[in-house]
């Protein structure tokens, strides 16, 4: 099969074999690229807001494990001489009226409650015992290093790394606000984690403020 020739404006005579596709290849690719562009396409990426831990969630009651600082309510309704306030001592355990000493360590407070009224009903003190366990505060935090005055606090709920150092008078003059770390209360002992100062600071957590190096 015989190709015709057509002529470019400057006169010249152009074999279509040879043409055509020089000029229909860029076409065929850019209806390629709309084809392309058209498809659907996969959903864009969101950047994951880290949520708050332990330490300054709303956390529900139930879900709180009770340790050492800590400080309980109970109520008794059954006999009210035996209500009172408790704080977790060193080795996690309380004494409640009459139940002797209890390890609560680890322990949610509606576990708290079973564990109480099993004692009061075994030790024949109530027949048919009707308690609360309520959680008063929670267990301090810690700060340590170059802030105006280092030591412990009673743990607000929701705070966190500045408002925290705040609370402890503000960084001193050396303090370096780029390398502070925290101890989470239930991390191992000396691993550390570096934060900012928007980070949230959790009950039992310890706060350290470094030295900038220069």
């Amino acid at each position: 099969m015989s190709f015709p020739f057509v002529w470019l404006q400057s006169g010249d005579p152009v074999n279509l074999r040879s043409f055509l596709p020089r000029c229909l290849g860029p076409l065929f690719l850019a209806m390629a690229l709309m084809v392309v562009g058209c498809g659907p396409q996969p959903p864009m990426s969101t950047m994951t807001v880290q949520q708050p831990s332990q330490g300054t969630q709303n956390l529900r009651l139930g879900e709180y494990r009770v340790a050492p600082g800590d400080r309980l309510r109970v109520t008794v309704l059954s006999d009210t001489e035996l209500s009172g306030e408790y704080e977790v001592d060193s080795t996690g355990m309380i004494s409640p009226r009459m139940a002797g000493r209890m390890i609560v360590l680890g322990m949610s407070t509606p576990e708290i409650e079973t564990m109480l009224a099993d004692r009061y009903r075994s030790g024949g003190y109530l027949r048919n015992p009707r308690l609360s366990v309520d959680l008063v505060s929670r267990r301090p935090f810690y700060i340590i290093g170059e802030v105006t005055r280092p030591g412990s606090f009673p743990y607000v709920s929701g705070i966190n790394v500045v408002q925290a150092i705040a609370i402890a008078g503000g960084y001193t003059r050396r303090a370096s606000k780029t390398r502070i770390t925290i101890q989470r209360f239930n991390a191992q002992q000396g691993q550390e984690e570096t934060v900012t100062e928007d980070s949230p600071v959790g009950p039992g957590d310890i706060i350290r403020v470094p030295e900038r190096w220069f």
